[in-house]
C-alpha cells in the first residue's frame, strides 16, 4: 500500500517539474525575447560623416556633419558622445543650425543631418584625439589632430565702434572687466573705431564708453587662449545735448608785459543744436579776462551757438595788471549748455616770468695807445629788467694774439633790477706791435643771459722816436757842415 502511495507521489513529481522548470525559464525567455527585439530596433540607425577626421589648431573648432538614417521604426534617440584623455574635458555640442539640440527623432527609413562641433582649447596639446558618437545603437568614431598648441599665449579681443549713422567712432574707452569688477585691460579706438586688446583666457565684461554717447556693454564675452574673440560692429547712440570741449596748451609761460592766450575748440556731439555760455573763474583781483573768435581780435563774447556735428574755435585772452608779480597762476574755464545746463570745466595754468635785459655800455669805443703803453677802459653792466637779479657775472677779454687782458673786478654775484657795476679793463700790446688798428672783443655773461661789445685800440709809435730821428738828423747836418768848413778849403 505504502509502495503504491510513493510511485503515485514519483508520478506527480515528474509531471511538475517541466511545469516548475517553464516557470523558472519563462521571465528568462521573455527578456531574452524583449531584449532581441529592442536589439533588433537599436541597430537600425546608421551614422555617416564625409571627413571623419580633421587637422585644426588649438583653440579652433572642429564642425563634423553627421548623416543619420533610420532603418527602423521612427523613434527617438539620444546624442551622446565620449572621450578620452584631455579631450573630454573639451566643450562638445550638437547642433541644428544655430540650435544646439540633445535629441533627434527619426522616422522610419528617415534621414536627418546634425552637426557636431568640437571647440578645442588654445592650450590643447599637439596630437591625435578621437572622438566617439553614439546615437541609438548607431557608432561612429572622429578624430581631431592639434597641429598647433598655443600654449602661453593670450587671446584677442578686437571690435569695431560706430555710430547710429555707420560712422567710426574715434576715441572711445573699451574696458575689459573680470567678475567682480576688476579691470584687466583698457584701450581707445582709433581713427578708423577700432580696438584690439590682449587678454588672458577667460569670460569677461567689456564695457564701451565715449563722451557724449550712451555707453554699451558686451557680457560673458570668452577669451580662449591663441584666438581672437570678434564682438564686430557695436554702435554707440549719440546723447541729445554734449559737447567736446579741449584746449591747445592748457599750461603756458609768458613774460611780464605780454598778455597769454588760450586756444580752446568746442565740438557739439550731441545730436541737437545748443548755445554754450563762457565763464572764467578764479581770476585775481585787478586781472582781466575776455573770450574772442579770433587771436588777434578785441571785441569780447559771452556765449556761443554751435550746430549739431559742428565746431567752433575760441580764444581766452588774459590781461594781468601793470604791477603784476612773477609766479604761477591757475584759472578754470567754464563752458556751460545753455539747454543741459552741463558745464565742461578746463583748467588753465600760467607761469609770469620777467624779463632779462642786461645792458652793456661805455663811454668810448675807440682808444689811442702808444708801443709800450698800457690802454685802460671801463665798461658799465646795468640790469633793465625785471625778472630778478642777474647773477654771477663776469667780462670775457677776446684781444689779438700777444695781447694781454686783465679785468677787475673778476666776477660780481648778483646784479638787481635797475643796478648797475662797473668792470675795468687794461690791454697790454706786445712790445713788437706794429702800429695799426686792433679790435677786442668783451662778452659779459651771467646765468641768466650774455652780452657782447666790441672796442677799437689805434697802436702809434712814440712821439720820443721822431724827436729822437730829428735830433740825429741834426746831428749829421752840423757834423757835414763842420767838415766841410774845415777841410774844403784844402
Amino acid at each position: 500500500m505504502q509502495s503504491k502511495k510513493n510511485e503515485k507521489m514519483k508520478m506527480k513529481t515528474r509531471k511538475l517539474v517541466p511545469i516548475f522548470i517553464l516557470f523558472l525559464f519563462l521571465p528568462l525567455l521573455f527578456l531574452s525575447s524583449t531584449t532581441a527585439q529592442v536589439g533588433v530596433a537599436e541597430k537600425r540607425v546608421e551614422i555617416k560623416c564625409d571627413f571623419p577626421a580633421q587637422k585644426i589648431e588649438a583653440g579652433d573648432t572642429a564642425t563634423f556633419e553627421l548623416t543619420l538614417v533610420n532603418h527602423g521604426d521612427t523613434a527617438t534617440y539620444s546624442l551622446r558622445w565620449w572621450a578620452y584623455r584631455e579631450a573630454k574635458k573639451w566643450d562638445m555640442k550638437f547642433k541644428d543650425g544655430d540650435k544646439e539640440v540633445y535629441k533627434v527623432m527619426l522616422p522610419t527609413g528617415g534621414t536627418r543631418t546634425v552637426t557636431f562641433e568640437v571647440e578645442t582649447p588654445g592650450d590643447a596639446e599637439v596630437g591625435e584625439y578621437p572622438i566617439h558618437v553614439d546615437i541609438g545603437d548607431g557608432h561612429i568614431t572622429l578624430y581631431v589632430k592639434i597641429t598647433k598648441t598655443h600654449k602661453g599665449e593670450k587671446g584677442t579681443l578686437v571690435l569695431t565702434v560706430v555710430d547710429k549713422d555707420g560712422e567710426k567712432v574715434k576715441g572711445a574707452t573699451v574696458s575689459v572687466y573680470k567678475s567682480g569688477g576688476t579691470l584687466v585691460g583698457q584701450m581707445m579706438t582709433t581713427a578708423e573705431g577700432e580696438v584690439s586688446i590682449e587678454l588672458p583666457e577667460g569670460t569677461y565684461k567689456v564695457v564701451i564708453e565715449k563722451a557724449g554717447y550712451k555707453s554699451e556693454e558686451e557680457k560673458n564675452v570668452k577669451i580662449g587662449i591663441g584666438s581672437t574673440t570678434d564682438l564686430g560692429i557695436i554702435p554707440l547712440e549719440k546723447e541729445l545735448f554734449f559737447a567736446d570741449v579741449s584746449v591747445k596748451s592748457p599750461s603756458k609761460t609768458v613774460m611780464v608785459g605780454k598778455n597769454p592766450v588760450y586756444e580752446f575748440e568746442i565740438k557739439n556731439v550731441g545730436k541737437c543744436d545748443d548755445t554754450y555760455r563762457l565763464i572764467v573763474q578764479g581770476l585775481p583781483d585787478k586781472w582781466y579776462a575776455r573770450y574772442k573768435e579770433s587771436a588777434a581780435g578785441t571785441e569780447e563774447i559771452s556765449e556761443i551757438f554751435i550746430k549739431a556735428g559742428d565746431a567752433k574755435t575760441l580764444y581766452l585772452e588774459f590781461v594781468p595788471p601793470y604791477n603784476v608779480e612773477i609766479g604761477e597762476y591757475n584759472f578754470t574755464s567754464v563752458i556751460e549748455s545753455e539747454s543741459s545746463m552741463k558745464q565742461y570745466e578746463q583748467n588753465l595754468t600760467l607761469k609770469l616770468r620777467g624779463s632779462y635785459d642786461m645792458y652793456v655800455y661805455s663811454s668810448r669805443y675807440r682808444y689811442e695807445v702808444n708801443k709800450g703803453d698800457t690802454v685802460s677802459f671801463d665798461v658799465s653792466v646795468s640790469n633793465r629788467g625785471s625778472g630778478g637779479s642777474l647773477t654771477n657775472i663776469s667780462l670775457e677779454v677776446s684781444a689779438p694774439e700777444g695781447w694781454s687782458a686783465d679785468v677787475t673786478p673778476k666776477s660780481v654775484a648778483s646784479l638787481k633790477p635797475g643796478d648797475r657795476r662797473t668792470f675795468t679793463i687794461k690791454a697790454v700790446p706786445p712790445a713788437d706791435i706794429v702800429a695799426s688798428d686792433y679790435k677786442l672783443s668783451v662778452k659779459v655773461k651771467s646765468d641768466q643771459t650774455e652780452k657782447e661789445d666790441e672796442f677799437w685800440v689805434e697802436v702809434k709809435e712814440q712821439s720820443n722816436i721822431a724827436i729822437y730821428g730829428a735830433v740825429i738828423l741834426v746831428l749829421v747836418i752840423l757834423s757835414l757842415w763842420y767838415m766841410f768848413r774845415k777841410y774844403g778849403r784844402r
